[in-house]
């Protein structure tokens, strides 16, 4: 009986802190990882690890997918992105392929200030001329907002 009781409390542990995870940021899950279409291909963007805080390293990704066969697509050239904040450029930076899983393509960042951002993502098709471009925005929110107790001098 007391290992049941244990069980559930633990159960019920968890299931509060999904609860309050999900309250503490609302639509984080859905505010990543959106889709657009550009020359024949979806690209869906993503940052890891969520939610995307300050002071950590953080990865923008792009997935990216032919719109015929749904298949990964392997050969973006001179990939860069640009990302912006309160009208202000940084970079380009270059993006890297990965090698274990095919169509996904990554920057690597510490972001110092939290708000909205957005990505600029700039590519060829193989052996195309035309420079491709797509862009999401995203949000970095502050890493002290999740510390308890806050750190002296952590803001309000």
């Amino acid at each position: 009986m007391q290992r049941h009781s244990k069980l559930v409390s633990l159960f019920l542990l968890a299931a509060v802190g999904v609860v309050v995870t999900a309250a503490a940021f609302p639509g984080s899950a859905t505010m990543f990882h959106e889709t657009k279409e550009v020359a024949g291909l979806a690209v869906t963007f993503g940052a890891e690890p969520e939610p995307a805080l300050t002071e950590e390293m953080q990865f923008l990704r792009w997935r990216i997918r032919s719109l015929a066969d749904k298949e990964p697509y392997t050969d973006l050239q001179d990939a860069e992105v640009v990302i912006k904040r309160d009208g202000e450029e940084f970079g380009p930076f270059s993006v890297r392929g990965s090698r274990r899983d095919p169509g996904l393509y990554q920057t690597r960042h510490i972001f110092t200030s939290g708000g909205e951002y957005e990505s600029v993502l700039s590519f060829r098709k193989g052996e195309e001329e035309e420079v491709h471009t797509v862009d999401f925005t995203f949000r970095i929110r502050e890493r002290a907002t999740l510390e308890i107790p806050r750190r002296k001098g952590g803001g309000s």
